[in-house]
Parts: C-alpha cells; sequence; structure tokens
C-alpha cells in the first residue's frame, strides 16, 4: 500500500498534470494482504456460465497476483472453479491502473479488471468494466452500467464499447480506466479506447481482479489457467467545486426507501428513511424520525484515498427542534471532531463547514441524532468538497435518463476503421409501435455498411440504418429475413458529415438528412418491437452477440455478409422508443 509521500520511484502520474498516486499493490510479498483484499467466493450460474469461485485458486507468488481456472471435482462433483480478490478499500474519482496477463489460450475464463460495491453494505452504484475478457477472443469489453434502485432495469445499458485489443510485445497488458465527473474514459496500453459520458455519477466503490471459469465452452484441457497481474495502482487529483460524498442528495434511491444507498445507519431500526417530497434538491430527502416512540440514529459515510488539503462541508436541513441530539458531524479527517448543530427550523436553512483541514486522506461525515417520538430531522443537498473562489455552478438534476432511450458520442465522435470494434446497446432501446434514431456521420469509405442496428435475422420485428455502395441511406424495418427498405437516393458523401434521422411510427417510415426530410414510406407491415435482439453500432455483424452482461461467440451465417463494417465516424447518437413530441415506451 502506498500513501501520498511514500511513492516507489518508478510510480509517476500517468496522464496529465496534478495525479497523485494514492494506493498501491504491487503484490511482492508471498500472500494476498488481508488488510487490503478479500477473496471473491461465490457461485456465477446463468444461462451462459457455470463456475465456482474459490479462495484455493488465488495466490501471490514472483511479483504477481495469480488467479488459476481449473477442472475440479468437489463433493463427489465436477466443477469449473475461479476466483478473485476485491478490496477493502472504496475509491472514488481517479485514475486506476493494472497490468495483467489475462489468460488466452482455450475458451472458458473470463478474466476482469472492474469495479462495484461489495465491500461494505448498500454500496452498489454502478460498475465499470475497464476491461472484461473472454479467453480466446480478443475483444475487451468497457463497460458502465448503472445499479440504482429496484428498477434499475429500466435503464438501458449506458455503455458497453467492445474493442479489439493486443497484447505488448511482453506479453503484459496495460489497462487503465478514468473515472471524472463527466464520465469514464478507458485506456488500452496507454491509447484511449472509449468513453462513456455520464456526470454526476459520485460513488466510492470497490475495485475486483477477477478470472471466472464455466463461461460458455470450456476448453477444459487447457487447465489449469492462469491470469496474472503484476500490480494495482490508483491515482486521484483535485476536482475543485465537484461534490465528492456519494448520494448526498439522496436521488440514488429513487423506489428504495428503507436504507440511504452510500450510507450505513445505526441506532434505532426504521428511524432513518429517504421520503420522497418537499425536498431541497430534486425529489428525495433523509428523515429521521420514529412514530412510535423514542429513537437515537446515525447515518454516516466514509470516504478513502482522497487528496489532503482544505474541503467544505454544506448541508440543507430542517428540523422540528427539541431533541436530545441534532447535528451533523466531521471527524477522522486528521483533526479534532467539527460538528454543526442543525436549529428547529420549518423551513430548509443551509448549514456550513468552511474549512476542513484534511491531513491523512480520508474523512467520516455523519448525521446524528436523538428524540422523542414525533421529532424529526431532515437532510438534502450534502455536499463535500474542495472550494473555489467563486462559487460553483447548481448541479443539474439528477436523472437516471429515461428521456431519450439511450445516447452515445454526444461530446466527441467514435472513430471506426472496419475493424471488429462495435458498442452493445440495450434490447429494450429502438423497440415499440414508433422509435426515432438520430445520429451524425462521417463516412470515410463509401461502400455498403451498416452504422447501426438491432435486427433479429428472421422473424418481422426489427430495424437497422444502412448504407449503399451507391451514396445511398436506407431505412429497414423488419428482420434480415423478412423486410420492408426506405431508400432515400440523395444520400451521404465520403468525408462530409450528415445528419441522420430515420422515425418509424405505426407504419410509416421517414429518412431526414440534414434537417430535411429525402423518403417517406406508409402503410408497412413490419415493425420495430423486436424484444430478442441487442442493439449494435459500428461493427454490425454476427461474430458476438449479448448475454447477460458478457459477450459470446455468435452463429455468423453461411451466407457472405453484403453490409460491411462501417468505416468513419459517428456522434451524437441517440435512439428513442418514440418520435418528436411523443411519450415513450418503457420496457
Amino acid at each position: 500500500m502506498v500513501l501520498g509521500a511514500t511513492l516507489p520511484a518508478h510510480a509517476q502520474p500517468p496522464v496529465g498534470a496534478g495525479y497523485e498516486l494514492l494506493f498501491s499493490d504491487e503484490f511482492d510479498g508471498d500472500k494476498v494482504n488481508p488488510a487490503h483484499w478479500r477473496f471473491r467466493e461465490d457461485r456465477r450460474t446463468d444461462s451462459y456460465m457455470n463456475g465456482l469461485n474459490r479462495r484455493q485458486n488465488v495466490a501471490v507468488a514472483g511479483g504477481s497476483l495469480l488467479i488459476t481456472a481449473r477442472q475440479e471435482m468437489i463433493d463427489g462433483k465436477p466443477e469449473n472453479t475461479g476466483g478473485g480478490v476485491i478490496s477493502t478499500h472504496q475509491f472514488g474519482y481517479g485514475y486506476y491502473e493494472t497490468l495483467s496477463k489475462p489468460f488466452m489460450a482455450g475458451r472458458g475464463v473470463h478474466s476482469a479488471f472492474w469495479q462495484r460495491g461489495g465491500s461494505i453494505p448498500n454500496n452498489t452504484i454502478f460498475e465499470i468494466d475497464s476491461y472484461e475478457i473472454d479467453s480466446g477472443s480478443w475483444i475487451g469489453c468497457n463497460n458502465l452500467y448503472l445499479q440504482l434502485g429496484t428498477k434499475n432495469q429500466s435503464v438501458p445499458w449506458p455503455h458497453r464499447a467492445n474493442i479489439p485489443f493486443a497484447l505488448r510485445p511482453d506479453g503484459w497488458f496495460l489497462d487503465a480506466y478514468e473515472y471524472t465527473p463527466e464520465g469514464v474514459i478507458f485506456y488500452d496500453n496507454g491509447k484511449v479506447v472509449a468513453r462513456a459520458e455520464w456526470k454526476e455519477l459520485t460513488a466510492a466503490q470497490c475495485v475486483w481482479l477477477t478470472a471466472l471459469n464455466g463461461v460458455g465452452k470450456v476448453d477444459a484441457a487447457k487447465q489449469p489457467a492462469t491470469t496474472e497481474f503484476a500490480y494495482f495502482r490508483y491515482y486521484a487529483k483535485d476536482y475543485p467545486g465537484v461534490n465528492l460524498l456519494p448520494n448526498g442528495s439522496f436521488e440514488y434511491n429513487q423506489d428504495r426507501g428503507d436504507q440511504p444507498i452510500a450510507w450505513q445507519q445505526d441506532g434505532t431500526p426504521g428511524a432513518g428513511k429517504v421520503v420522497a417530497g418537499e425536498a431541497a434538491r430534486d425529489r428525495y430527502k433523509l428523515r429521521h424520525a420514529s412514530p412510535g416512540g423514542a429513537y437515537q440514529l446515525s447515518t454516516s459515510q466514509s470516504l478513502e484515498f482522497i487528496r489532503n488539503g482544505d474541503y467544505q462541508l454544506t448541508a440543507r436541513v430542517r428540523s422540528s427542534g427539541g431533541q436530545k441530539t441534532a447535528r451533523l458531524v466531521v471527524r477522522g479527517y486528521g483533526g479534532p471532531e467539527l460538528v454543526l448543530t442543525v436549529p428547529a427550523t420549518a423551513s430548509w436553512t443551509p448549514l456550513t463547514l468552511p474549512k476542513i483541514p484534511v491531513t491523512n486522506h480520508s474523512v467520516t461525515v455523519a448525521i446524528e441524532s436523538a428524540g422523542e417520538a414525533g421529532q424529526w430531522l431532515e437532510v438534502d443537498a450534502i455536499q463535500f468538497l474542495k472550494p473555489t473562489k467563486t462559487p460553483p455552478p447548481a448541479p443539474e438534476p439528477f436523472s437516471l435518463r429515461l428521456e431519450p432511450a439511450w445516447q452515445l458520442a454526444q461530446s466527441e465522435p467514435i472513430a471506426f476503421t472496419g475493424d471488429n470494434k462495435f458498442y452493445f446497446f440495450d434490447r429494450s432501446v429502438g423497440r415499440g409501435a414508433a422509435i426515432t434514431v438520430d445520429f451524425t456521420m462521417n463516412p470515410a469509405k463509401r461502400q455498403d455498411a451498416a452504422p447501426l442496428a438491432r435486427q433479429p435475422k428472421t422473424g418481422t420485428a426489427g430495424w437497422s440504418v444502412l448504407l449503399t455502395q451507391q451514396g445511398q441511406v436506407v431505412f429497414r424495418i423488419g428482420s434480415g429475413a423478412t423486410h420492408q427498405d426506405v431508400v432515400a437516393d440523395v444520400g451521404y458523401a465520403v468525408g462530409k458529415e450528415t445528419r441522420v434521422v430515420c422515425v418509424f411510427d405505426r407504419g410509416t417510415a421517414t429518412i431526414s438528412l440534414d434537417g430535411k426530410q429525402v423518403a417517406q414510406a406508409t402503410g408497412i407491415t413490419f415493425t420495430t418491437d423486436d424484444a430478442t435482439a441487442a442493439g449494435r453500432l459500428g461493427a454490425v455483424n454476427d461474430i458476438y452477440d449479448a448475454v447477460g452482461d458478457v459477450i459470446a461467440p455468435g452463429t455468423p451465417s453461411a451466407a457472405p455478409r453484403k453490409y460491411k463494417n462501417y468505416v468513419g465516424t459517428l456522434r451524437a447518437v441517440t435512439v428513442d422508443n418514440a418520435v418528436p413530441g411523443q411519450a415513450r415506451r418503457a420496457n
């Protein structure tokens, strides 16, 4: 472990100025350090995998963490066994890096470097997959999933990039991601390969280094099979004016009111709840109360591996008054306990601790109250940040982005070279009686190509947007086997940006280019209401398929492919389950 000034000479900030190495495990001992890691011990079974994770499959030797997949007999039954480690620490905004050798010599092993909750209760907010690699397929998956509330299935996959990768000449794979207030930037061997855009996704979660077994077809003869990690490093930088405290406005809870996500509660059961309505910000707030009798409660959250310096705590509060205790407390930062007393007030009142001098890279923030039946305290909009000279802009309203259904590449274009790089989007996206597909393209090559599609091989429902070698834009409604094409002869040009908007609305399809409608067809009997095919952008082929949260080898058609992988850039991509001005369908 490395903190602050005790940096090894070889550890330098990898991206730009301002980064500081705050945690490192170089795996240079002879066992997994229990202060920093716990073992992944569970069974992962679904339609595409069946594996058992065991601590016996994890070791530290030769300067590396070794995770070995095996074929074993356990309790008289054959098992695909793997394993991994989960950090005991929580990490927030920063740059995360590993050097690894994922097993690639045979199929069946799923190696991954990723982040989500896991070491403390009630702290699963998102999943970032810096890489997920299925052995034998040279595609690295760079994913972002949201896992908020019990209705998170209504949030489509925000980002599922599938990027061809290669090991370095020395056999190692240098992989990293930069988690920022604007989203996630993914790096392979020092090069940016993908960007997931999502503002205000604040969290502090665990790092997972894993190698699952029993994923798809297993080449049992190639096992034991070892995935090796030479190190894990975490760097942090300052983001003045940016809140570091997850779920300080309690919007992450959505439909879960019993326990505030990312916060730990200690005291009278049921006394602390997230309540909708009359919030200081957006919709939700935290309430301490116990109608049935006296109560005592602490709602707290600790941050680790933050940069030292002067921070500020702000919150909005209101209270019945009369409690024995009603306060906000800051402790564990390297100095004496700091307290803000909550006054009796019926209206939302701001409280501020203007200077919290953090000296040990950590802090704990707590809301504490104790009172009688009928007494209450409410807190909202809690922020812990390094202050700026001028007040930061007000936060945007929190949203799970149900409108539009899916979007990508809003800040900068994605380049496609014609290889197998592609993005999945959810089966619930671009589905229903009416859809809109809106994107801006700059093709580098005139050819028969498919920039994006959500189209099954057979059936009467689905859609795709196609380009032809003659320069046409085609909006195909239906499946690959049976469909109707709407064709815009006034189409696209190589090297020229063109905005394409395709709309299907209950049997009528239109194509607009750069704001002008150029094609229309009515009376279409096919639909876009297919629920079977995952959407694809970039390389729209059947080499890979989406099975749950992993990719699997597809079943390519025996016939030659007419439509090639797209070459050029795509940006400002939006796929919606409605047409402009209509209500969206929730699938």
